[in-house]
């Protein structure tokens, strides 16, 4: 099987050494924008792989770049995912992406949602599979929803978490993660589920505390805009009441989030500067450190999982199953950061699943409706330290 990752940046760096070190595809094309960090990457991995320019703005470029292919990775931004959804079809190809633009449905947003309605009957229609949302959230604690609620008779919550405590040395201000994605998810409205409705609220105005495992601790989490509220109230098989994704964020990253939304820097639409159109959020996220560049500048843990409730023979249960990563133990394995190589790995796990011959599913849809036993064993497999933890209903924290 051959494969094209387009998006070689921290995320895309760790999934091109992880599908070096698995050997499952024939040879891999590396495609980005800029040639210089690709070249020097397929040269170091081997004769497996080479490098090419690719513009994920253009299809027509896009369709060039993928002829001949059989899984089409999309790690690059949200908004390109539609054209490379479109470039996959033309080359009857099977689709993996990390994130959708989320749930919310907003002028210009792309949400899984939409990927869904507008994209399951074309793949259906070649035969090929479209692999919505596969990094770590969503995509792994999708995976998690679904593991421990086939444990269980009922479904009461699902509830997302995720938290990083950590320190970086050398910036003055950095996010672990693509800056345009993490100042897009947090400003736009967020999506919950409650008493089995969706409900819409103000984003960053929804706080609760919550209980990660140390060493990271109590945290106080902002419900958020992501993925998986959208999705796994509608594809988990399972009758739930609520679900919701709460994000621990340090209080100076909530207010410089507020500023920019206050002076409209986080917006996408390009603005008028001095004869030059350019879009805020571009300028802001040029100015701060890309995932790459954090590597081995990030020291602590970062800790993302999924806590399930419901009851088994009766009796009510609560489970919290998650993924804690040491940003140095990154460093060590990958030359990257723990929120990388978190990311990076179940993408990994599903393009392998892929050369395996291992989804069957067809059309497009989100990482519960699959098999989850495979997908988890091969996460442990791969170097990611997943653990499940009993808790007492009293100590998980409300909803």
């Amino acid at each position: 099987m051959k494969a094209i990752l387009i998006g070689v940046g921290g995320v895309g760096t760790v999934i091109a050494r992880i599908l070096a070190k698995t050997g499952k595809f024939e040879h891999i094309v590396l495609a980005d924008v800029g040639d210089k960090h690709i070249n020097e990457l397929a040269r170091g991995l081997g004769s497996g792989f080479s490098a090419r320019l690719v513009d994920a703005s253009s299809v027509d470029n896009l369709m060039e770049a993928v002829e001949g292919i059989d899984l089409v990775i999309n790690a690059t931004l949200p908004r390109y995912n539609l054209n490379i959804m479109d470039a996959a079809l033309a080359a009857r190809a099977h689709y993996l992406d990390l994130a959708s633009q989320g749930p919310v449905h907003l002028p210009g947003i792309i949400t899984i949602q939409d990927q869904i309605k507008e994209y399951d009957e074309k793949f259906k229609a070649i035969d090929r599979s479209a692999f919505l949302s596969t990094g770590i959230d969503p995509g792994a604690t999708n995976v998690f929803a679904r593991y421990l609620a086939d444990q269980m008779d009922t479904v009461d919550d699902v509830l997302i978490r995720d938290a990083d405590v950590s320190t970086v040395q050398g910036f003055k201000f950095a996010l672990s993660f693509s800056p345009d994605t993490a100042i897009e998810e947090c400003l736009e409205p967020y999506l919950s589920y409650e008493n089995g409705r969706f409900v819409q609220g103000e984003p960053l105005s929804a706080q609760e505390e919550f209980t990660f495992p140390e060493p990271i601790g109590k945290q106080k989490v902002y419900y958020v805009s992501h993925e998986e509220v959208g999705t796994l109230p509608l594809h988990l098989g399972r009758q739930i009441k609520n679900c919701n994704f709460g994000y621990a964020l340090p209080y100076e990253l909530v207010n410089v989030l507020k500023v920019l939304q206050l002076l409209g820097l986080d917006g996408a639409e390009p603005v008028e500067v001095k004869g030059v159109k350019v879009a805020p959020r571009d300028v802001v996220t040029a100015l701060l450190p890309t995932p790459l560049e954090l590597s081995g500048k990030i020291k602590g843990y970062t800790c993302v999982g999924t806590l399930v409730r419901g009851t088994i023979g009766g009796e009510k249960v609560e489970k919290f199953m998650y993924s804690l990563e040491s940003h140095e133990d990154a460093y060590l394995k990958f030359k990257t950061q723990g929120t990388s190589y978190q990311t990076a790995v179940p993408a990994a796990v599903a393009a392998d699943l892929f050369a395996e011959g291992l989804i069957m599913q067809r059309g497009a849809f989100p990482a519960e409706v699959i098999d989850p036993k495979p997908f988890v064993e091969k996460l442990s497999q791969y170097g990611l330290n997943i653990k499940i933890e009993d808790r007492n209903p009293v100590q998980a924290g409300g909803h």
